[in-house]
């Protein structure tokens, strides 16, 4: 029970959330028709969020659209090269939390 405390406590869970995030992205269909959204925008009647437009943006870049995905939204592919860094990032702060956190825990078990 401790090393699981232990494990969770040492996870960076923003890398967690942004990588749902770009599973979420990758397995959507960008070309089907919108269906019910918690977007506040589309659901009193904005057809062009901004929020939206990226999400799409960064969909039609997993099925190699450029030109639509540029379309949907002109920051698309930034987004998704700086929340890919940010993940990165995130992931070698975790590593580092659990070598840091591991040597604190062999020298107090030992």
């Amino acid at each position: 029970m401790i090393r699981l405390i232990f494990i969770l406590k040492n996870i960076e869970w923003e890398a967690v959330f942004w990588l749902i995030g770009l599973i979420y992205l990758a397995s959507i269909d960008p070309y089907a028709p919108q269906h019910y959204t918690l977007c506040p925008f589309k659901n009193i009647g904005i057809d062009r969020c901004p929020g939206c437009g990226l999400g799409r943006s960064i969909g039609l870049l997993y099925n190699f659209d450029f030109v639509h995905s540029f379309e949907a939204h002109f920051l698309g592919a930034v987004a998704l090269i700086l929340i890919a860094a940010r993940i990165i990032g995130l992931i070698h702060k975790t590593i580092n939390n659990f070598k840091k956190s591991e040597l604190i825990w062999l020298t107090y078990t030992n």
